[in-house]
């Protein structure tokens, strides 16, 4: 089980609640190293699984699907989309990838990806390292949720498709949740932001 959809069961009545939902994009196929692999897309696992989170998330309020334009990012909102059976506009937004919030200048960052990594680079990110091109925490916890909040703005839920860095970043400089390399970000997982109660779940 998604572990923000158990986390969303504790919330009482989240359909009367401002509610924003980072989740990352389905099963994709293996990227290939030293690439970005923009281009991979979901599997069918992927594109399944998507639909079928629709599908329990369906019970809710859904106000929008914000997400990366990167492609198996689109294909995950569509999916989700498919299973909700509800008339949800799809929004895409270079906020949420290509390059993403939590990166300052995509061409520096994008030789320290190819360098470390991507769990690589969120280890140097841990220990307050300064990674060219990599915004640091206090931007994600000012510009980062300041935009989030600006668009999360109806109660209910509002949906942002990303991918596992930026989801790892954002959830460690706002003291959400530090993950590691034995509980990463997993496909269609991620972190809920109760902003109508000023607080991060």
């Amino acid at each position: 089980m998604n572990n923000f959809l158990s986390e969303l069961r504790k919330i009482k009545d989240p359909d009367s609640k401002t509610i924003a939902v980072l989740i990352r994009h389905g099963e994709r196929e293996n990227i290939p190293e030293g690439t970005f692999g923009n281009e991979i897309l979901l599997t069918e696992k992927g594109k399944h699984d998507s639909t079928e989170l629709g599908k329990q998330l369906a019970a809710h309020r859904i106000n929008k699907i914000f997400t990366s334009p990167v492609k198996r990012c689109v294909q995950t909102a569509e999916m989700i989309k498919k299973g909700l059976r509800q008339d949800v506009k799809i929004i895409l937004s270079n906020q949420l990838g290509n390059p993403g919030f939590h990166i300052s200048n995509g061409h520096t960052a994008g030789k320290a990806f190819l360098d470390h990594g991507c769990f690589g680079v969120f280890e140097r990110f841990l220990h307050n390292e300064n990674i060219e091109g990599v915004a640091d925490a206090n931007s994600l916890r000012t510009d980062a949720v300041n935009w989030l909040y600006k668009e999360t703005k109806e109660n209910g839920l509002t949906l942002f498709i990303t991918h596992d860095s930026l989801i790892a970043h954002f959830a460690f400089a706002n003291n959400i949740r530090e993950y590691s390399a034995d509980n990463w970000v997993d496909f269609l997982d991620g972190i809920i932001l109760n902003f109508s109660e000023g607080t991060k779940k």
